[in-house]
């Protein structure tokens, strides 16, 4: 063809397809059209894209491909009536323990968290960097639930503590906090370690002799990686002044509600004001509401105080899975307990944790594009006992439940509540 002739190539009609042909082309734009899944008449908590209203939401190849109008027009292999409930992004939950069979604390993720409508979840240090490569090939790489780490100062991680023979905490010998150790490991398998982690505990540190060092060395081990310093203080021998110094903007105070010694809180259930100063600079509260960790008394008063959580998580383990934690619900039914807007509490277990993985773009959220983790709940009316970490109880009004969870899309079988009953 001559190169003047090129252009005009373009722009000869067509010959009109066959009739034949032009069914086949209908056909192939209405399976285009066609969604894998739609959820209709449902409202939408999404705070990431801050949306709190009525939508459908529809899902093609594992990822949300529209956000739409209730009732508007739309076709899908599988639709499901979601009319009265809440339709949420995939909950994270910020604070678990999941490597069974290993450490003490380790339960399995996926009957214990996906199966209670939880799609991923933060492994809260519970392995340093000698076993990672086990947590590695047994969890990560194997666990449906989607599951990110923080890695222990410590490399031998939480495999002893009190209650255990011997009963040696993970401070117990600072060699095994070795720096250069956290840098091979991190380096390794950054794309799934996103912090490093450390237990100030008087009996998880010979006395609390080792707490100091030990805290200072994860702050050597954030800094050499570029990760934040995740803290853990509930009866600490330190002053929580000391620890509130070692720690930055974007770092983790976690178990930020407990009653115990080294606490947010004074004798009268005020902010210390080391504390309000951390807040203010940028530092991050998680619940981890634990076995130990969670004080009615101290949540109450902080939050009157207008001292709200980042995360709200469960600090889910083998010591508290049958209560009073049982699941990250239950920790979300005490916030709803104590007047936090359910938008809110969403919030903190969808687009504040997604941030801080890093995945703020594709989890947390159901914008169009993002993986299609979407976490259906119902808000239950009743009477409902609500014990905290000090075994108080008081009575819950509400209470959630899943009633459907998909991952990427695709449908997750569900479990009742763990419980002993």
């Amino acid at each position: 063809m001559l190169p003047f002739l090129v252009g005009l190539e373009k722009h000869r009609p067509s010959p009109k397809p066959s009739p034949q042909r032009r069914e086949g082309i209908q056909i192939t734009l209405a399976f285009r059209k066609m969604y894998d899944l739609l959820l209709r008449n449902g409202t939408l908590l999404d705070p990431a894209a801050g949306v709190n209203a009525p939508r459908d939401i529809a899902v093609r190849g594992g990822r949300v491909a529209a956000v739409l109008e209730p009732g508007a027009p739309a076709q899908a292999v599988r639709s499901v009536d979601v009319r009265g409930l809440f339709v949420c992004p995939g909950l994270i939950d910020f604070h678990v323990h999941v490597f069974p069979g290993v450490s003490h604390f380790g339960i399995d993720a996926d009957p214990t968290c996906l199966a209670r409508g939880v799609t991923t979840v933060l492994d809260f240090g519970t392995t340093g960097g000698l076993i990672f490569e086990g947590f590695r090939r047994y969890v990560l790489d194997a666990a449906q639930t989607r599951v990110y780490a923080l890695l222990h100062i410590a490399g031998q991680g939480m495999i002893s503590s009190s209650g255990t023979l011997p009963s040696l905490g993970e401070l117990a010998d600072l060699r095994y906090c070795n720096v250069e150790n956290v840098e091979r490991t991190v380096a390794a398998h950054r794309d799934r370690i996103v912090g490093i982690k450390v237990r100030c505990t008087a009996d998880l540190a010979e006395g609390g002799k080792n707490e100091a060092a030990g805290l200072e060395l994860s702050r050597q081990a954030a800094d050499r990686v570029n990760l934040p310093l995740v803290v853990h203080s509930p009866n600490s021998s330190l002053p929580i002044e000391h620890i509130l110094s070692q720690l930055r903007a974007g770092d983790v105070l976690t178990h930020c509600f407990h009653g115990k010694q080294c606490g947010l809180v004074d004798a009268k259930y005020r902010l210390v004001p080391a504390a309000r100063d951390k807040l203010a600079e940028g530092l991050l509260l998680d619940v981890g509401h634990g076995w130990g960790s969670f004080d009615f008394r101290v949540a109450r008063a902080l939050l009157d105080q207008g001292v709200l959580p980042d995360f709200l998580s469960s600090d889910l383990h083998t010591y508290n899975l049958f209560g009073p934690v049982h699941d990250l619900l239950t920790t979300l039914d005490k916030f709803l307990h104590l007047g936090m807007d359910l938008f809110e509490i969403i919030r903190r277990t969808t687009a504040n944790p997604a941030a801080f993985l890093g995945r703020a773009d594709d989890l947390g959220t159901l914008k169009p594009g993002a993986i299609a983790d979407i976490t259906v709940l119902e808000i239950q009316s009743g009477s409902f006992p609500l014990t905290d970490a000090e075994r108080a109880i008081e009575v819950g009004q509400r209470r959630l439940e899943v009633k459907h969870c998909f991952q990427a899309g695709r449908p997750v079988g569900l479990l009742p509540k763990p419980s002993r009953d």
